[in-house]
């Protein structure tokens, strides 16, 4: 192909895509821009429930998926739902309680945004989220070393609600 048909092609291409309208083609019908996650994340919120797919490592067929929902996090984890407490400063803390109410362990580090992206940054630890919001709930998604193989290829998602505006 010359240049020029090359070049005809691709600014065909790219007007074409620049022309196409909203999806739905229904004026008015755009996304509604949500808040910055910055925004919405200072508060107090609680683990409903957690799900990993785990891949075992070189790709053996032993994979195995670990869900706890709400209903069952006593049962299945001994612990109260893990709180994630973010304050407006960036400061966040996540503590681990007992079915009895006692502490077992607390993690505090600092927390930002970038778009949808999450990262806590812990003194020896950094973890990144991508996290999507609405009515109240977020969900963080992220790849993983879960079970400890070596490899960042189990797939982490969790659901948190938000129980109050203020960190306790």
């Amino acid at each position: 192909m010359s240049k020029i048909n090359w070049f005809a092609a691709v600014w065909a291409a790219f007007i074409f895509m620049g022309c196409q309208g909203d999806p739905s083609g229904k004026p008015g019908n755009q996304a509604k821009e949500q808040k910055p996650l910055s925004n919405v994340l200072p508060g107090t919120w609680e683990s409903v429930s957690i799900r990993v797919e785990v891949n075992t490592a070189e790709n053996t067929d032993s994979s195995y998926l670990f869900e706890v929902r709400e209903e069952e996090w006593g049962e299945r984890l001994g612990t109260r739902p893990i709180r994630f407490y973010f304050q407006p400063d960036n400061k966040y803390r996540q503590e681990f309680i007992a079915l009895d109410g006692q502490p077992l362990s607390t993690a505090k580090g600092i927390w930002n945004t970038f778009g949808d992206t999450l990262m806590l940054i812990e003194p020896n630890a950094t973890y990144q989220y991508i996290v999507s919001t609405g009515k109240g709930m977020a969900e963080f998604r992220t790849t993983m070393d879960w079970d400890g193989d070596g490899e960042e290829d189990d797939h982490y998602r969790s659901v948190q609600r938000r129980i109050s505006l203020t960190t306790e």
